[in-house]
């Protein structure tokens, strides 16, 4: 119990795993103590001296500790003084690295006369961690992880009969750039066929075995010679043979033999599109950067993806072999093609600031290549082969990020002031920034909540507080206070 500033100067260096505290708002409250805080003459001075409590704060947390600041919004003659922001920005020029603005949004915010302006009805909460930690902090986002929403649950083969389907595997698509699922097949051995009917009225079977799925399928490449399975680039530099290692790919879907499947939710498990509004708004060709993007303007989608994963140095050296046998240039393919500067890629191997230099030929560039190199067809199979995956926002397999927006409603304690911490937000904080077994510190204890959700969460917490009248509502609330230390 007394000054802030004091009763830290009493905690060992690096002590405390996590800071979660609501210091006085500036003039909304008068304790009539001398040593208050929130009562300084201006705002200005208010800030600089929490920004002076927070530097001797600094030195107690660990290195890895995190530091959740919550502090409202005040009007002086009709103006918001953005005291949290403006508070936030010196924290960050005092060695604070700012990671979250997190808004506490109050579902049951009081009710305001105010006609002039809009009711406020959140407040901030900062999440900082000292800035020499923060490369290397704990937080873990997984405590406070939701549920994940109907749409990632898996769907039955015949669910997909009406989505869209885009071609993006081609270069010659011809009539082929988009269409849909309009039947689904089972083969006798098992293997799902989806019936595409494209914009040219065409129609093609297609592989959808693992359409919730986006990894390819991992085949094991062995040495004719030597017997070596090749999965990595170490096993290729380490393969000293002259034979170009065989694929051992799964056997060949017989298309013939299949019954059509029925679909009994009619693809209502999938989201569809709405109205786009993000930043490539003005610029459409852009709109597929991100999923989200995609999503909005598409709704869920399939695409095509090529089947099997491919060690791309191994094509690379295979292809080297045909085209010095063939003794022709990468340009002189280029012209063949009708392409500038693209063929070299498929010989390459190197690895650059931007990723490998190195690619693997579309499908129809495959075959166009091989009538100029006349290989054979050992990696046939193994680079053409594609299949339908579901082309949506991958969902996190624990729950989704929270986010930054937190609805969490106030709640009044009535042996305190007006202004206690809702359990739920404290709950939070420490749950996403302090380990189990973990120190927990609020140096602007109030009520004491921090302390008592702490304890409820099996985290010691210290709290420091000024105000005695306090106390007695700390000890009623936190179970087992171990020591209470009056600093003069």
């Amino acid at each position: 119990m007394g000054n802030v500033s004091k009763a830290l100067a009493l905690l060992p260096d690096e002590s405390v795993d996590c800071v979660v505290t609501s210091p006085p708002y500036w003039k909304q409250r008068d304790y009539k103590h001398p040593e208050q805080i929130g009562q300084e003459d201006s705002y200005l001075e208010y800030i600089k001296t929490l920004v002076d409590v927070f530097k001797g704060m600094r030195r107690v947390l660990k290195s890895t500790g995190t530091f959740f600041l919550n502090v409202g919004y005040k009007y002086q003659n009709k103006e918001l003084l953005l005291i949290p922001e403006l508070l936030a920005a010196e924290l960050q020029k005092n060695d604070w690295a700012l990671l979250n603005k997190i808004i506490w949004n109050k579902p049951n915010a009081m009710p305001s006369s105010v006609e002039s302006r809009f009711t406020n009805v959140y407040e901030p909460v900062f999440l900082f961690v000292r800035e020499e930690s923060k490369y290397k902090y704990y937080l873990s986002v997984d405590e406070l992880r939701l549920p994940i929403s109907n749409f990632t649950v898996d769907k039955r083969p015949a669910d997909i009969v009406g989505l869209t389907v885009k071609n993006t595997l081609f270069k010659d698509k011809k009539g082929k750039d988009e269409g849909y699922v309009e039947k689904v097949y089972r083969t006798k051995d098992g293997n799902i066929l989806a019936l595409v009917k494209w914009e040219s009225g065409e129609e093609s079977l297609i592989i959808a075995n693992n359409f919730m799925k986006k990894s390819q399928i991992e085949i094991d490449l062995v040495c004719p010679k030597c017997g070596k399975n090749i999965r990595s680039d170490v096993d290729i530099n380490e393969h000293n043979c002259k034979e170009f290692p065989i694929p051992k790919l799964p056997p060949k879907i017989d298309f013939n033999d299949k019954e059509e499947l029925k679909s009994i939710s009619k693809s209502s498990f999938f989201t569809t599109a709405r109205s786009y509004n993000g930043k490539y708004k003005i610029s459409p060709d852009n709109r597929g950067a991100s999923p989200g993007a995609r999503k909005s303007l598409f709704g869920e989608y399939l695409v095509l993806q090529r089947r099997y994963n491919i060690l791309q140095p191994i094509i690379a050296d295979y292809l080297r072999f045909w085209r010095k046998k063939k003794n022709i240039t990468t340009k002189e393919i280029d012209k063949l093609l009708g392409y500038s500067d693209t063929a070299g890629h498929w010989f390459r191997k190197d690895t650059g600031s931007w990723g490998r230099g190195g690619s693997i030929p579309l499908p129809d560039d495959w075959f166009r290549l091989k009538e100029i190199l006349g290989f054979d067809d050992i990696y046939d199979r193994l680079v053409t082969e594609y299949h339908l995956v579901l082309q949506t926002v991958k969902p996190y397999p624990e729950g989704k990020n929270p986010g930054d927006v937190w609805d969490i409603k106030t709640q009044p304690f009535p042996e305190a002031h007006f202004a206690t911490f809702p359990e739920e937000l404290v709950r939070r904080c420490i749950l996403a920034g302090c380990p189990q077994e973990g120190i927990v510190l609020d140096p602007f204890a109030g009520s004491g909540t921090t302390g008592k959700v702490a304890q409820d969460l099996r985290r010691e917490a210290i709290l420091i507080e000024l105000i005695p009248e306090y106390l007695n509502i700390i000890k009623k609330r936190c179970r087992n206070v171990k020591e209470v230390i009056y600093v003069e």
